[in-house]
């Protein structure tokens, strides 16, 4: 067993890909391989495709996506973080925070006479509408295709005190599951959503992080025919990121922690 790596368990499959829960203190990605003094609890999403660079695709759309909430919630749109942080990634696959709770809760409960009753999720509306104002589908795929009642793709951390009487649950959720069959982007509507509100993303993110996005955007849209010089603007934004990311990670929970390091 690696003391960088340590393999817990199997997190689970789909159509996609399959995930493996680890231990990790080694981060490989977009600008270079970090490593952190603790380990870090994620998951590791191995894709199916053998799409080129298919890892680092992902990540760039879970970066994005993450982005986007932390400029909704500094605008008060909602009120707790529902998207895990991406981490790192491979040419295959990508890593994230890895998500504790249950992934089944349910979208109905039926009462006495047999009629359904729907169950309010905390922050879900706002939570939806904020992305789709931004041209990001993330209601899509959310409830289980064989039972349309219980859900999927949301690990709900707490999910008790929900009822007949009282549909209604608390707002301790994430959304997961990042893939394109799962998660679907219009680029027009986003690249036109950053556009509007480019000045007020400024002031509201950390200095880069609007830049990352907008180029992350031009990076999923071109591919390879992106512009080297963008791409290496591009490369220095996320590793800027990652390292601000995995440092508050790396001292979550102790008193002191040895800081994290690039190589």
């Amino acid at each position: 067993m690696s003391l960088d790596v340590e393999f817990i368990c199997k997190g689970g499959f789909g159509s996609e890909a399959e995930i493996d829960v680890q231990l990790r203190r080694v981060f490989p990605g977009i600008g270079g391989t970090i490593y952190t003094y603790q380990a870090i609890p994620v998951a590791f999403r191995r894709e199916f495709s053998s799409s080129p660079n298919v890892g680092h695709r992902l990540f760039l759309k879970h970066a994005i996506i993450k982005k986007l909430e932390d400029y909704f919630f500094k605008k008060g749109f909602y009120h707790y973080a529902h998207i895990t942080r991406p981490l790192g990634s491979t040419s295959e696959g990508y890593i994230y925070e890895w998500a504790f709770g249950s992934d089944v809760f349910p979208w109905y409960y039926s009462d006495d006479s047999g009629e359904s009753i729907p169950v309010e999720l905390d922050d879900w509306r706002s939570f939806v509408e904020a992305f789709e104002s931004a041209g990001i589908d993330l209601k899509k795929d959310c409830a289980d295709p064989d039972n349309g009642r219980l859900s999927q793709n949301i690990i709900h951390q707490f999910p008790f005190g929900a009822s007949v009487s009282r549909p209604k649950l608390n707002r301790l959720w994430k959304r997961i599951d990042f893939g394109d069959k799962s998660v679907s982007i219009d680029f027009e509507r986003l690249l036109s959503y950053l556009e509007r509100n480019e000045a007020d993303m400024r002031e509201n993110l950390r200095v880069g992080r609007f830049e990352m996005i907008k180029l992350s955007c031009k990076y999923l849209i071109y591919g390879e025919k992106m512009d080297p010089r963008e791409f290496g603007e591009l490369t220095m934004l996320v590793r800027d990121y990652r390292l601000s990311t995995l440092s508050h990670l790396n001292t979550r929970g102790v008193e002191s922690s040895g800081a994290v390091k690039l190589f």
